[in-house]
């Protein structure tokens, strides 16, 4: 018999966020979902509870149900939105490092985090040098599993389009079908997709022989979605 899940959502307005809450919100499996955002959500679910707050801070206090907590992470933004290395750093580094400890605390047994295919600490570009020193951080706490998300460009609108992103979408929708087997992960992927994906990961048990950190491309995302298991 499956066990009851509580999630705990920090970045639900943004693409991924959004889908992976209305996934969550109809998910059975799914009993307690809490949000942790700078803004109130539109969504009034039964079993969703809100946590507003600027700077991202879980409330004082607070009880969480359930036994078995996971965290979903899908905080991130672009040099041209935070308007700074240093800004952009600060969201993607350690605002998403500052969330997961507190998930850590509060008792969470899997973290999901979103970063990006290419992460690395000794990349070249800024955006994925961040996403490398995250995950690196975010591996190194004190939690039963950790996974990260790596998907290439998405497929879908954001509240404010990325210009950057949506040229590469462009051209990407035209040699898409064009691409060779060996770059399949860096072809287009949904937000939806990669939010399902989240989800299966959620409701997956854990087993004793699974890596502790694991990453997930655009094809494993894809094959963790066929495994349906949030029926």
């Amino acid at each position: 018999m499956s066990q009851d899940i509580t999630l705990i959502l920090a970045g639900a307005t943004g693409l991924i966020g959004q889908a992976t809450l209305k996934l969550a919100v109809a998910n059975k499996k799914v009993k307690r979902l809490y949000s942790l955002s700078r803004r109130p959500l539109k969504s009034d679910h039964k079993k969703l509870t809100q946590w507003v707050s600027p700077a991202l801070t879980f409330p004082d206090n607070q009880t969480i149900e359930g036994k078995l907590k996971i965290g979903i992470i899908t905080l991130g933004s672009t040099l041209k939105k935070a308007g700074s290395k240093a800004a952009l750093r600060a969201i993607d580094v350690e605002l998403v490092i500052k969330v997961a400890k507190q998930m850590q605390q509060v008792g969470v047994e899997h973290i999901i985090v979103v970063s990006s295919i290419g992460a690395s600490s000794k990349a070249f570009s800024h955006y994925l040098r961040c996403k490398g020193d995250m995950e690196e951080a975010v591996s190194n706490l004190k939690v039963a599993k950790i996974s990260f998300m790596q998907p290439g460009p998405l497929k879908g609108l954001r509240e404010q389009t990325r210009s950057d992103e949506k040229w590469l979408q462009r051209g990407l929708n035209i040699v898409n079908p064009l691409m060779s087997f060996g770059l399949t992960n860096y072809k287009l992927i949904a937000s939806n997709d990669v939010a399902n994906a989240i989800l299966q990961l959620a409701c997956m048990p854990n087993k004793s022989e699974d890596k502790r950190v694991k990453r997930y491309l655009r094809t494993e995302m894809l094959a963790l979605i066929e495994t349906n298991c949030n029926a």
